[in-house]
């Protein structure tokens, strides 16, 4: 217990921590976009069907008041109404009361059509009367001047008259009431009970609130009256009645409004909802959430704690051995006690090891030492001859004053020299060693300039990466002069190509030399395949190294020329997805 008294020490619990917290960040994240849209979508079904009550309520009232404001401007047209106003002395008593009672009737017909209408008023200054649907009185003539002057009754259509809701409407109707009296008014007084009793029903839940208001009026159904003038401020006065929903902030509390405006009645309609009534539903939810978001943590806590004792240690012991075996000392032993896949892992590991040491002492180092060995043996028997050979040209090339040649000559030597002098490692790349195999061949060319044709093809794309042993590439070129070309006296050839197959790499080498017979060359190719019982030759060395390197299927393999001399071919296969 003492390896996780202090676990976050260890990198790989942090990690194993975060990686389950980067696996559930994405649900989280996507349970608050959710959340979110949730809220988003909730608000925006709510503000539409807020906007869409308020527009229809105003639509629905404007039309029966529109309908109410037909009535009444048909009533102008009313032949005992206009009897009665422009030719009273015309009637008798009698015959002034019926028509008087014709028109009372009339007006309550209008007044029985609508629940709001309070009552219907006829003033009638020829008669002094004032006809209403219910009774008929003397003439108001202070009622009916402050009909006359009502202000903009003809745009607003509903006007207040002191204190209460009138649709106002004067003969001749076109004029308007406060330049010429009027021969009679109709006034309707409105309802406002009704008007407040239809807010009321559309509020569906006892949070919200509605206002009516206008410059002349105000009605309201809502749970605080104290809002009221606050958001007549903030929306009537800050002239922003339009249809969008938005959301007002009063003394911290945070309230979704609409609002409408009507022309009719030179008012708006405002209904607003306190916020946190709209997303109440959402708080368990998100306290469900949270919950859930908490007990997550816990569980990828203790989660993470039992892997890593139970999976993280035992892995860790394993890599710590790994890491010595690395380091040389495959003589570490592991242990697990408990009688699970680790315990089997362990035993398994040992047995490799002791399977490692075995074949360390017996091959491996052997294998490996002989190797370098002839190697090494091979650049120095290289080197020496071809040297001497290199110097003689050079003299021979500044005896006969060919200066561009010999400049030419010293730059290959150089490039040739600093690749086999400066690089020591066991392998390098396949286009330097094409390279160096190329400037070797230019160089020989220039010995057997009279008798040899050099032809070096291009290495394919994306092949030049590939790590290859040194020196696997000139010495074939070297083995094609030295006992293939040599002797030509004219029509020499020699083709160094390059083919892609697959994942496939093949180097081949070819001259039309006729040193070797078909039995040599059954017998070097047969050397090749059994090299552990013959004696190693630069050409073995070669094949021992590339099969080495890239497996049993690479190579090196001897065929006959089409042109009679030696085909050399070098096959590199590459591990899959390499190629």
């Amino acid at each position: 217990m003492k390896l996780i008294a202090n676990p976050w020490n260890k990198s790989a619990l942090r990690r194993l921590i975060l990686s389950f917290i980067c696996i559930l960040l994405p649900l989280y994240i996507l349970a608050i976009v959710i959340y979110n849209w949730g809220i988003g979508t909730l608000q925006t079904e709510i503000s539409r069907s807020m906007t869409t009550q308020v527009s229809q309520y105003f639509r629905e009232l404007e039309n029966e008041f529109s309908r109410i404001r037909g009535l009444q401007l048909d009533v102008l047209s009313d032949t005992n109404l206009n009897s009665l106003s422009a030719i009273p002395e015309y009637y008798d008593p009698i015959e002034k009361l019926q028509r008087m009672l014709s028109l009372q009737q009339r007006l309550n017909a209008i007044r029985n059509s609508s629940a709001y209408i309070e009552e219907v008023h006829a003033y009638i200054p020829a008669i002094g009367k004032d006809i209403s649907a219910l009774t008929v009185s003397d003439f108001d003539r202070d009622a009916y001047n402050e009909f006359m002057n009502a202000p903009d009754v003809d745009e607003a259509q509903v006007v207040n008259i002191r204190g209460k809701m009138y649709m106002v409407a004067g003969y001749p109707y076109l004029l308007s009431l406060n330049k010429r009296e009027p021969i009679f008014i109709v006034a309707i007084e409105l309802s406002l009970g009704k008007v407040r009793e239809a807010m009321h029903a559309m509020r569906n839940s006892p949070e919200e609130g509605l206002l009516f208001t206008s410059p002349q009026f105000s009605i309201a159904a809502s749970p605080a009256a104290d809002l009221n003038d606050t958001f007549v401020q903030r929306i009537v006065q800050g002239q922003e009645t339009t249809d969008d929903a938005r959301v007002i902030s009063v003394d911290g509390q945070r309230y979704l409004t609409v609002n409408t405006a009507s022309n009719f009645f030179g008012a708006v309609l405002i209904k607003y909802i306190p916020e946190s009534a709209v997303f109440q539903p959402l708080e368990k939810f998100r306290n469900w959430f949270l919950l859930f978001a908490a007990v997550s943590l816990v569980i990828i806590l203790v989660y993470s704690l039992y892997v890593y004792k139970f999976i993280h240690q035992p892995l860790d012991r394993l890599a710590k051995a790994f890491r010595k075996v690395e380091l040389g000392d495959v003589g570490v032993q592991i242990r697990h006690e408990s009688r699970d896949e680790f315990h089997y892992i362990y035993t398994r590991f040992n047995a490799m090891l002791d399977n490692i040491k075995s074949l360390i002492d017996q091959v491996y180092k052997q294998r490996i030492l002989t190797q370098k060995a002839e190697l090494k043996q091979l650049q120095s028997q290289i080197n020496p001859h071809f040297l001497y050979n290199s110097f003689f040209i050079l003299n021979t090339m500044a005896r006969l004053g060919d200066y561009e040649q010999v400049e030419r000559f010293a730059n290959q030597l150089g490039e040739y020299f600093q690749f086999v002098t400066r690089n020591n490692n066991d392998e390098v790349p396949l286009g330097k060693e094409v390279q160096h195999a190329k400037v070797y061949a230019e160089i020989q060319g220039m010995r057997f300039a009279n008798r040899v044709t050099v032809t070096f093809g291009e290495l394919p794309e994306h092949t030049g990466h590939v790590m290859v042993p040194r020196l696997i590439l000139q010495p074939l070129i070297e083995n094609a002069f030295e006992h293939g070309l040599e002797k030509k006296a004219a029509a020499g050839r020699l083709d160094v190509r390059f083919e892609k197959e697959d994942n496939k790499i093949v180097l081949i080498v070819e001259d039309n030399g006729e040193q070797l017979d078909d039995d040599g060359i059954e017998r070097v190719n047969r050397d090749m395949e059994m090299h552990e019982e013959v004696e190693v030759t630069g050409l073995i060395n070669i094949h021992q190294r590339i099969r080495l390197k890239f497996g049993p299927a690479s190579g090196l393999s001897v065929s006959r020329s089409e042109w009679g001399g030696v085909k050399a071919t070098i096959t590199i296969e590459l591990p899959e997805g390499r190629g």
